[in-house]
């Protein structure tokens, strides 16, 4: 036994389990927390996001909105245009990165920050936000 242990190329079998078993391992680890990470950073984009979309509404209302509603400006268009300024508000207080990573990870960013502006507008009718 002590002639077969002596006779075996220990680095060649350290080198074939590192690369059968461990290396494999090893790689699948590092791109499920590169994932994780990916997914992490996302998150925090997101949250990012909504806060800047509850600041954008704010802004629009208490600028403009308080002062035009309930007269004979206050209209479809006139809605439409103040959301679309609070789309805008909400996008160029974003940085550039963020701004990608999100439109990245969302194919449909652009409806999705619409149903943000949406739910902010509801929140702050009724002083949730």
């Amino acid at each position: 036994m002590t002639e077969v242990l002596k006779s075996i190329d220990w680095n060649h079998v350290i080198y074939t389990v590192w690369t059968v078993v461990l290396l494999p391992i090893f790689t699948y680890l590092g791109t499920q927390i590169n994932a994780y990470a990916k997914a992490k950073k996302i998150d925090k984009y997101t949250d990012i996001l909504y806060q800047n979309v509850v600041d954008a509404v704010k802004d629009v209302s208490q600028t403009y909105v308080e002062n035009i509603k309930g007269t004979d400006k206050w209209d479809d268009r006139t809605k439409k245009y103040m959301k679309n300024l609070a789309k805008t508000k909400t996008i160029h207080a974003l940085t550039r990165s963020i701004y990608q990573a999100l439109k990245t990870a969302n194919s449909d960013f652009d409806e999705y920050l619409d149903s943000l502006i949406e739910t902010a507008i509801y929140d702050l009718k009724r002083k949730n936000v």
